[in-house]
């Protein structure tokens, strides 16, 4: 394939042909391979001239072919390298179709190139010269590979981009044998292009030797060798966990948690209302929609609630247990407390996982399917005004009446907008999965399971919502906003927030940071008081561990006071709450409390707000260990969004006199935009004058 480029190593110059016989072949390759032919060390000059004769033909044919082959080869081999890291993107980023096509383009490619590689000879020759120079006995085997790898992603690609349109039409259908067996399929296929990485490593790292491109290609397999392994080890895992909870006999069930961000709480919203995800061999056989209240009322723990919550409610229970910003630990503690609620702990029902979604995501539902009619509620219900009819009938609607289920109209609703899903042509459908897309960009979707294969794939793909861990040495600055409404009503629906996060470095390497958090009332028009109420926030400022809050202004004075003794009234301490709550300490000038939560030192505050005001928190902290100064320093600003919010984020930094940020090109570095992905990261590096 590349012999234009392999410099043989030919110890003897072409004039000593014409030397007396015997001829004795001294070049280690080509005394090989004499031998392996005749046998014999010393050849008779008329032998040893037909034999070359017959070599510089094939090798001439060899090369005419290898030189238009070349590039073309080199080409082919580095897409299908890169087609094998998009399989993870055909799950994270839904897009299948693309890759689909991409990967059909890189087997024709390949395909074509070993068409080719016979009709030249190259394969065959390839194989007969390895014996002399064993390298080129790799080049077969390469293409062997690359087109098993062609086929073999490509049937990934098609099914990934089969069970984005179908699978749930599939379970919903009563298909579920049938979506097990794709699902096994899928996992097969993915092992095996692991399996295809690993031989095409191996393979390239032979061929390094015979030329500088085919030691660039060994050096992006090197490069890219784990990332890629490591992912699709974890997507064979994931299926696999998921293959076996599906084919488990009995019910599987999990928990849906619908977060209101009407009424914010950190995890994403109230939850006043949640479902149960009813799945037995692979078939959806319900889903049930139910009030959380119903669940608390039978919860016989008495658990001591957070501190903040204490003024408005006794007990901890189910609704308000997402009171962590980290996901995974507020579904953990929602299930929890569901599970040891009398209506599931009676029959030991457990859920295997959770999935959260907002009201964002059930407009977007029925934008897609179209608006529908509940005659006996006398409405019509689209994605306009969903979130205010649904309100109404929850907090002063027909149900609201002793012994009867407010969230009575979500059990009406739900399965009519999910029927109509189940229906949609090819055209809406791909709209749908476009806006579930960005859903799961800006956190309105969060999924959780206690299998820790399926858990650490959500967490890869940014479906987890956990927060980020830290490295221990980290070079930059870190930030999350996390509001929580307490007894502020569904305020929330009317709130505008932008931050402004204006960063220092001076020379000594210390970092002063000043957050302005501006919050907007625009609810004071509304008919309904739970709209108009004041929005009572306490909120916390999630910051790297080694940074002190020097100031903070504007915030309001507050605190929440418990109903009763807990000590002496047998209540008990959930351990994770009681974590954090030990590290909380109240600064009396400042009217704030410091603590530590999921590796970061936060700062709380309440801000109250009255309708038709705007207020704006001011707080001004700098880190305790010094940055060490330095050209080429790589600095990053990491910054998390809270579901449910969506808020203006504007950040700039100014780099230590003498030095400048090489992404501006100035002293300052300035970042904004209106709606932040749930994770932002800013990578940055400091140069010297």
């Amino acid at each position: 394939m590349l012999i234009s480029d392999i410099k043989p190593p030919f110890k003897e110059k072409l004039h000593s042909l014409k030397s007396k016989p015997p001829i004795k072949f001294r070049g280690n390759y080509f005394r090989g391979f004499f031998e392996k032919l005749g046998g014999q060390k010393i050849l008779t000059k008329k032998t040893a001239r037909n034999i070359l004769w017959a070599a510089a033909i094939i090798i001439g044919i060899y090369i005419i072919g290898a030189l238009n082959f070349k590039n073309e080869a080199l080409n082919a081999f580095h897409s299908s390298i890169k087609e094998i890291a998009k399989i993870k993107n055909a799950v994270s980023e839904l897009k299948t179709a693309e890759i689909k096509n991409s990967v059909m383009a890189a087997d024709r490619k390949i395909k074509n190139l070993q068409l080719k590689a016979d009709t030249y000879g190259l394969l065959g020759i390839s194989s007969l010269l390895g014996k002399v120079i064993s390298p080129l006995g790799q080049i077969p085997g390469t293409f062997k590979n690359l087109s098993e790898l062609g086929d073999k992603s490509l049937a990934v690609t098609q099914d990934l981009d089969y069970l984005k349109n179908n699978a749930v039409q599939m379970a919903a259908g009563q298909k579920g044998g049938e979506l097990i067996k794709i699902l096994e399929r899928l996992q097969k296929n993915i092992a095996g292009v692991g399996e295809l990485n690993m031989e095409l490593k191996n393979r390239s790292s032979k061929l390094k030797s015979l030329t500088p491109e085919l030691a660039s290609l060994y050096e992006i397999f090197d490069q890219n060798y784990i990332a890629i392994s490591l992912n699709l080890y974890r997507a064979t895992d994931f299926l696999g966990s998921l293959i076996s909870l599906l084919k488990e006999s009995g019910d599987q069930r999990l928990l849906l948690i619908f977060q209101n961000p009407s009424e914010i709480r950190p995890a994403g919203g109230f939850v006043g209302s949640y479902g149960e995800l009813i799945l037995n061999q692979g078939n959806l056989k319900d889903i049930k929609i139910g009030d959380i209240y119903n669940a608390d009322r039978q919860l016989e723990a008495k658990l001591i609630p957070p501190k903040e919550l204490q003024g408005l409610t006794t007990n901890w229970g189910a609704r308000d247990a997402n009171w962590f910003f980290d996901f995974p630990t507020s579904a953990k503690k929602v299930i929890s407390f569901l599970e040891q609620s009398k209506l599931y702990s009676k029959e030991q029902t457990a859920f295997r996982g959770a999935i959260a979604i907002n009201t964002e995501v059930l407009k977007t539902l029925l934008e897609i399917a179209g608006p529908v009619e509940l005659p006996e509620y006398g409405l019509v219900i689209n994605d306009k005004n969903f979130l205010q009819e649904i309100q109404y009938e929850v907090e002063a609607g027909r149900d609201k009446k002793p012994g009867q289920n407010p969230k009575k109209i979500l059990s009406v609703l739900a399965p009519i907008i999910f029927e109509k899903l189940n229906n949609l042509g090819g055209a809406r459908k791909d709209e749908l999965i476009r806006k579930f897309k960005n859903h799961f960009a800006e956190k309105d979707i969060m999924i959780y399971f206690k299998d820790w294969k399926l858990q650490s794939f959500m967490e890869n793909i940014g479906l987890a919502g956990e927060v980020l861990d830290l490295p221990e040495r980290f070079s930059g600055d870190y930030l999350a906003v996390v509001n929580a409404n307490i007894a502020g009503g569904k305020t929330d629906a009317f709130m505008t927030q932008s931050l402004e996060l204006k960063s220092w470095i001076a020379s000594d390497g210390k970092i002063t940071d000043e957050l302005s958090i501006t919050r907007t009332h625009s609810g004071g028009q509304e008919k309904d008081w739970w709209y108009r109420t004041d929005n009572k926030n306490y909120l916390k400022i999630l910051v790297p561990p080694n940074f002190k809050l020097l100031e903070i202004k504007n915030n309001s004075k507050k605190t929440a006071k418990a109903a009763v003794n807990y000590n002496k009234s047998g209540y008990q301490y959930d351990t994770d709450l009681k974590s954090i709550e030990d590290t909380i300490k109240y600064r009396e000038p400042l009217a704030a409390w410091i603590g530590k939560e999921f590796g970061k030192e936060f700062f709380g505050a309440w801000l109250i707000i009255p309708a038709g005001e705007t207020k704006t928190l001011k707080a001004i902290y700098e880190n305790e260990s010094d940055l060490k100064i330095q050209s080429g320093l790589k600095y990053k600003f990491i910054y998390e969004k809270q579901s449910g919010v969506n808020n203006l984020l504007d950040y700039s930094i100014t780099a230590p006199p003498g030095y400048f940020w090489e992404e501006s090109g100035k002293e300052i570095f300035e970042y904004q935009t209106e709606k932040p992905k749930a994770r932002e990261i800013i990578e940055l590096t400091l140069l010297k004058n």
